[in-house]
């Protein structure tokens, strides 16, 4: 697979020569590709954030596979932001603040000796607790509802992400080592191709993987000494769990 890449050049310099096309090979289209995608990933993320800033949330701490986010208002929920993309609101709860700071901005440490003679009354805040059923629900209704298109937006590279590193990466390394194991016999080696297709759910990306196996099976295993006969295909697609056949 090869990819061409030329720079548009300018119509009113017509005798200036076109450029060299660009030829990359297949490693270097797949690193594109999943770097490409890893980028995606950074700048949704990193919208996400900035929408989240504009909520009145800073960024407060990592906590396993989650960013926790904060706001200024002690009554909001806390935001945390899943690896994976989506984000899941907990209750703020009671908490020891430096006083005329919010939980998301505590201050100098020094601030605290100033909750001692105030006998704590300025340095507490009861957080979500303060807020009645009902409106909990509205401010986490307002929360969703102001960060869903960045949220979509995320979650949608995300996935591209992962699709692009199963088709350029890890069911082309699960083809090769299948078909390349001249240890096992060729039929069974084809009949595991055929299950390993037929495997793909046929939703938009199990669709996308199915097309990329049967791209390998026709252009390696059909181009080699031991291709599927017509009578053996058939057979198989006769058995086959998924609604339309392997076509070669």
């Amino acid at each position: 697979m090869i990819i061409t890449l030329a720079l548009a050049w300018s119509q009113e310099a017509p005798s200036e020569p076109p450029p060299v096309p660009v030829e990359l090979g297949d490693d270097e289209i797949d690193e594109t590709v999943i770097v490409t995608g890893e980028a995606a990933v950074l700048r949704a993320r990193d919208e996400l954030v900035l929408k989240l800033r504009d909520e009145g949330y800073v960024r407060h701490e990592r906590d396993g596979e989650y960013t926790v986010f904060k706001n200024d208002t002690p009554y909001m929920p806390q935001v945390w932001l899943h690896n994976d993309g989506w984000i899941q609101l907990k209750g703020q709860p009671p908490r020891v603040h430096s006083p005329g700071h919010s939980f998301a901005n505590q201050g100098s440490p020094l601030n605290y000796l100033w909750c001692i003679p105030t006998l704590m009354t300025a340095c507490v805040s009861v957080g979500t607790g303060a807020l009645g059923p009902r409106q909990l629900q509205t401010v986490r209704e307002d929360v969703v509802d102001a960060t869903r298109p960045e949220v979509q937006k995320l979650s949608d590279a995300i996935v591209r992400q992962h699709l692009a590193q199963r088709l350029y990466k890890d069911i082309p390394a699960d083809l090769d080592r299948i078909w390349g194991d001249a240890a096992v016999p060729a039929v069974d080696r084809r009949r595991t191709l055929f299950l390993y297709w037929d495997s793909r759910t046929e939703t938009e990306a199990g669709l996308a993987a199915k097309d990329a196996i049967r791209a390998f099976i026709k252009g390696v295993v059909q181009q080699s000494a031991d291709p599927f006969s017509a009578p053996e295909l058939d057979a198989l697609n006769a058995q086959r769990q998924t609604e339309n056949p392997l076509a070669l």
